[in-house]
């Protein structure tokens, strides 16, 4: 029965859809979406590509395009792949992972200016959206990790167990992406400049992450024996600080024989990964009474 417009409001009638949650109980709201939060990425991958001849394959070739691009100009006309027996493995699980990180943190980054009609209309946890965009990506990655692994078989590396170490290294990564996606999607929501500065910032990552080359070489001498300057040899000992540098180069030990991380590569990924993804939730969660605001 609805109470009429004299009579007392019975408790717990009506909710107040900007009352602050614990954590606890905005968690246990968004478990209650996990349906939504599964299907609603697939939908939109296979709705992404449908007006393209090759359809979802796209998913596919376009980081398979972008890596071979990269491995003519940069391993056969720059030689930036000295120090490094494969490369082309080298190059291909970097690439991937990054794109994914990158793709996944810009969809995030949309994901609430681009749903305000649904925010301003329904009341749910609004953490649902992107983690609903990150996990499109992440359902895109799972073939393209498929293709990197058989790159590598092609390449020359051979199967191991530490083959299965991806899936947890791999998890270290989505963990991050997440949380800067988190960290994304507010921020554009209040400063929409936001998503058209993301691509520059991720391209300059990109050169500085040690995609395309190997860290290594910064302290090897040159074909005259030459070292390189004082200046140059330091710069490998701030790479661990890069998240993408260690969260890749974590996921490329467990697949190529001639990558391996280190303790400190260790000690950033999983302080990088938990401290993101712990900050960014907050972050957005804190922000939630304002989302959808005209």
């Amino acid at each position: 029965m609805i109470p009429n417009r004299n009579s007392e409001v019975p408790e717990g009638w009506l909710v107040d859809v900007g009352a602050d949650a614990t954590p606890r109980q905005y968690l246990r709201d968004l478990w209650r979406l996990r349906e939504f939060l599964l299907e609603v990425p697939r939908s939109e991958l296979r709705a992404r590509n449908m007006n393209t001849v090759l359809g979802n394959l796209w998913y596919l070739l376009s980081p398979i395009l972008q890596v071979g691009v990269y491995f003519l100009v940069f391993g056969a006309l720059l030689d930036v792949s000295r120090g490094l027996e494969n490369f082309l493995g080298f190059l291909t699980l970097g690439v991937f992972l990054f794109r994914f990180s990158q793709q996944a943190t810009m969809a995030g980054a949309r994901s609430l200016t681009s749903n305000g009609s649904l925010i301003r209309s329904i009341r749910f946890p609004r953490a649902a959206l992107p983690v609903s965009a990150v996990a499109a990506e992440v359902i895109a990655l799972l073939p393209a990790l498929v293709v990197a692994l058989v790159m590598a078989l092609l390449s020359g590396e051979t199967v191991t167990w530490t083959w299965l170490l991806l899936i947890p290294y791999t998890a270290l990564l989505v963990m991050f992406t997440m949380g800067v996606a988190f960290v994304a999607a507010r921020l554009n929501e209040t400063f929409r400049d936001i998503q058209q500065i993301l691509p520059i910032m991720f391209r300059l990552l990109f050169y500085l992450s040690g995609i395309l080359y190997s860290v290594a070489r910064f302290s090897e001498p040159d074909e005259f024996g030459r070292l390189p300057p004082d200046w140059v040899l330091s710069l490998a000992d701030y790479f661990p600080l890069n998240p993408w540098y260690s969260l890749t180069t974590l996921a490329k030990s467990a697949v190529l024989a001639e990558v391996s991380a280190p303790p400190e590569i260790w000690i950033s990924a999983v302080i990088w990964a938990f401290g993101a993804l712990a900050f960014g939730f907050m972050f957005f969660k804190n922000g939630e009474r304002r989302y959808g605001r005209l």
